[in-house]
């Protein structure tokens, strides 16, 4: 091994070739040396600065700083100390510097030795890399799709803004801990991620599959998954993006059932023609028998029930026919109030177990129906409501004039606008998404296998369409069903006038302020939206821990409490009740898809309490909560 050199000459060899700057300061802090690469680095002659006071070369702002460092070395209250200050160069520019320097402990006057290097190029990184940062987070806050990172463990690093709104958890609530969003798939889900950790296997990167909100609502959803790597190459994570496709996959489910509707009804029609010749034939000759037989004889009886069994075949493929479109209704202007009023008493007389309401408005809701046909379709929704009410219940059956918004009028796959309705609802068993989802199946059921499921509510759907109307249903397990019926107006330029929207009246008085809960983020903006829009002061919140902490915070009056009823953790009328403790002077307007009769039955309305029924109009909704404040005052 060769020695090392450790003479004078070699380390100053050291200094005077390094890129870095090296300096001695005398103790009043004046430069008594500096090495050659100050020419470089600041473009000064090493000679030029010799004997020039630190003071001079340093930036203004930097001063103090600078000299309360070399007060303190020179005192021995530091070791060593490190400093970022500018520097003035020949040319005027502020160099920034990295700067440590200690007290030359030798030397036989104070002296502080100082190290020195260029920090321009490790500023100019910081900054590339803070900026793209920035940008990158920007960028997965910004995105509409739900964006949402694990480490290796698959605990939860990050959560951004899209993610919060998809399934309602705060960031705050679930970084640091496992995914809350799993359903009965969470085995093959984790199993899936494992394998993108590992790369074990080939698995989908991207896929449907169903996750829960933190309302309890299923939501379906599309999930990329890759792994996240580190500089080395290796896994350090995982990132999913999900998006929300509960929209399109209702869409598909409407196509598949529109195409199951196609394909049935080509095969009923075709059968229908051919049955019903079989059957003129059959009731004619059951006709001859019951003419010829003594009455009052088997014989005789038997025929007549053969025409009872042909007339409830030929109903049969009448309804076959029409699932068809196949069958020409005989269509006229009727009052739909009227027709559907019509059915009361023999509903009333046939549910002696269940609670009946007809509630109509008068006049003003003219359609074009076939009369028949439209009938079939209000019995049909009302025995099927009676049937889910097998111990009883309280059944609800309601006509109105609604304006459909866009997304009320997707569902029934209708355009917006406004429409006759007749709604149906029950207290009875309620549907599961599931079940929901098929509910408008040919021969679909939920009933005993031995029962006969019928065409059931495929009819209600085909009448619908001959009527160019639609149908939409909402239902909840353990709260009931409503279907709602919705039929296209007559067309009449004062009936049109008439039922126009009516303009949103500006409040000049006051600035009431309004507790809005709802747990629909999109419905709550809407209605949000709409309140503010005419001076009210609005706190919203999604639920009912959010409504008691938006309350706590705030500390001035509340006038009003708009809440839903039906919500995941809370119900609307229990929230009002913990409420009105600590704010007794609070007024409740309640809001729910179910009709008021079914609320009242199942306990969640009083009959004395203001309520509006969803889908409504901004302006009507807003309507509703100025007539409120109006009999208030």
């Amino acid at each position: 091994m060769t020695p090392i050199d450790t003479s004078d000459a070699f380390f100053r060899r050291l200094v005077e070739y390094s890129t870095d700057l090296t300096a001695v300061l005398s103790a009043d802090g004046r430069v008594e040396y500096v090495s050659p690469s100050i020419v470089a680095l600041l473009g000064y002659q090493p000679d030029a600065i010799g004997g020039q006071s630190i003071t001079a070369l340093v930036h203004p702002d930097d001063v103090p700083a600078t000299l309360a460092a070399i007060d303190d070395e020179l005192h021995g209250r530091n070791q060593l100390w490190y400093l970022e200050v500018r520097v003035r160069s020949a040319l005027g520019e502020w160099i920034p510097l990295e700067v440590k320097a200690r007290r030359d402990p030798e030397a036989a006057a104070p002296q502080i030795i100082i190290h020195a290097r260029d920090l321009r190029e490790r500023y100019r990184v910081e900054t590339q890399l803070r900026d793209q940062s920035n940008w990158s987070r920007a960028l997965v806050e910004s995105s509409p799709a739900a964006i949402i990172t694990l480490d290796t463990s698959l605990v939860i690093t990050s959560w951004n803004a899209a993610a919060e709104r998809l399934f309602g958890w705060s960031a705050r609530e679930v970084v640091g801990g496992q995914l809350p969003t799993m359903l009965s798939d969470a085995p093959e889900e984790t199993a899936r991620m494992h394998a993108t950790l590992h790369e074990t296997t080939r698995v989908p990167r991207i896929y449907a599959t169903r996750r829960v909100r933190r309302d309890g609502r299923i939501i379906d959803v599309e999930v990329s998954l890759a792994p996240i790597r580190a500089r080395n190459g290796s896994v350090a994570g995982l990132i999913k993006i999900a998006t929300d496709i509960t929209v399109q996959k209702a869409m598909e489910r409407q196509l598949r059932a529109s195409e199951q509707f196609e394909t049935t009804g080509r095969l009923a029609g075709g059968i229908a023609h051919d049955f019903n010749n079989l059957l003129g034939t059959i009731m004619t000759s059951a006709g001859v028998l019951v003419d010829e037989l003594p009455v009052g004889t088997d014989a005789h009886e038997d025929a007549a029930a053969i025409i009872g069994a042909v007339r409830r075949a030929s109903e049969l493929t009448r309804r076959l026919l029409t699932l068809a479109r196949r069958k020409s209704p005989q269509t006229m202007r009727l009052e739909l109030p009227d027709l559907v009023a019509s059915l009361e008493p023999a509903t009333r007389d046939a549910t002696p177990k269940v609670l009946v309401t007809f509630a109509r408005v008068t006049g003003g809701l003219e359609v074009i129906a076939d009369p028949d046909d439209l009938r079939e379709a209000v019995q049909r929704l009302i025995t099927n409501a009676i049937e889910a009410m097998p111990t009883g219940g309280t059944l609800s059956v309601e006509t109105q004039r609604v304006t459909l918004p866009e997304g009320d009028a997707a569902t029934a796959q209708l355009a917006p606008g406004d429409y006759a309705m007749v709604a149906v609802s029950d207290s009875g068993v309620g549907m599961s998404p599931e079940v929901l989802g098929n509910c408008f199946a040919p021969y679909f059921t939920t009933k005993q296998q031995q029962s006969n499921p019928g065409l059931g509510l495929a009819t209600v759907f085909a009448i619908a369409r001959q009527c160019a109307g639609g149908i939409a249903a909402s239902s909840a397990v353990g709260i009931g069903t409503t279907m709602r019926l919705y039929l296209p107006l007559v067309s009449d330029p004062s009936a049109e006038r008439a039922a126009a929207p009516r303009a949103l009246e500006p409040i000049v008085e006051g600035t009431p302020t309004i507790l809005l809960v709802e747990d629909d983020h999109t419905f709550r903006a809407v209605v949000r939206r709409a309140l503010e829009s005419q001076g009210y002061h609005v706190l919203d919140a999604a639920g009912g821990v959010e409504a008691l902490t938006a309350l706590d915070r705030h500390r001035g009056s509340i006038e009003l409490l708009v809440t839903d009823i039906v919500m995941s953790d809370i119900t609307g009328n229990e929230l009002a009740k913990r409420l009105r403790i600590l704010r007794p002077q609070m007024r409740v307007l309640y809001m729910s898809g179910y009709s008021a009769d079914v609320l009242r039955d199942r306990g969640g309305l009083q009959s004395h309490e203001a309520f509006i029924q969803k889908p409504f109009t901004p302006a009507d909704f807003v309507g509703a909560v100025k007539n409120l404040f109006d009999v208030l005052s």
